[in-house]
């Protein structure tokens, strides 16, 4: 019998985060969360499977107490920078720090913890030795995941994504055609929730065929 879930999240007032937690809140085989972040997800505050951690820097994550996850056996990270901030060069430092520093910050605090399996939404084509800054600090954050030797790292690589009602400025309101296109948010969450129950290989990249495939095994077992 596999054991229940008790998860360790970042993100979660995001669109993908937010959704992650509905799931697990929901969910019979989740026993508890963890969730840090700079303001309160309030739609389930004083839930009691969810304890909220306020951390106004996030830059500061990796120094926290690794008391605060050290039940934890799944951490899912789910913070990125906006769409539509990603190509702005007034950006890149912002984007540096959340999607490098951030990200590879709660990734130490989780191994630190001794949390068994992590998993981390990138994107499409992240290599760290690419001449594109979007993509290469995302693969810069996947290899420093990778070196931390996590029993089990999930690495989701989804191309564009569908908000819905989350949607972030003109930008992804035209790629994606009013939301009419894209990955829905729901459902990265939910293939999320069934690598950290099903992935059995030790490190795994998932494209954007594979994260498909598995929010299809995943809607088959609901």
């Amino acid at each position: 019998m596999k054991p229940k879930t008790k998860a360790l999240i970042i993100g979660h007032t995001g669109s993908t985060g937010s959704a992650l937690l509905d799931i697990l809140i929901a969910s019979p085989d989740c026993e508890s969360i963890v969730a840090i972040g700079r303001r309160e997800n309030t739609k389930h505050k004083g839930n009691s499977k969810l304890t909220q951690y306020i951390l106004p820097n996030m830059l500061e994550i990796s120094n926290m107490d690794i008391n605060i996850a050290k039940d934890a056996n799944a951490a899912f990270c789910c913070i990125g920078t906006t769409f539509n901030d990603v190509f702005k060069s007034s950006k890149a430092e912002e984007y540096q720090n959340v999607d490098f520093g951030i990200a590879t910050g709660f990734a130490q605090l989780a191994k630190n913890a001794g949390v068994e399996f992590f998993s981390i939404i990138t994107g499409d084509k992240s290599d760290s030795k690419s001449r594109h800054r979007m993509t290469r600090v995302k693969g810069e954050t996947e290899d420093l995941v990778r070196a931390l030797k996590f029993g089990r790292t999930a690495i989701l690589r989804p191309g564009l994504l569908n908000r819905g009602d989350g949607r972030r400025g003109w930008l992804e309101q035209i790629i994606t055609v009013g939301g009419k296109f894209g990955m829905p948010v729901a459902k990265l969450a939910l293939a999320m929730i069934w690598m950290s129950k099903n992935q059995s290989e030790a490190n795994v990249s998932y494209e954007t065929v594979d994260i498909k495939r598995a929010i299809k095994q995943a809607e088959n077992k609901i």
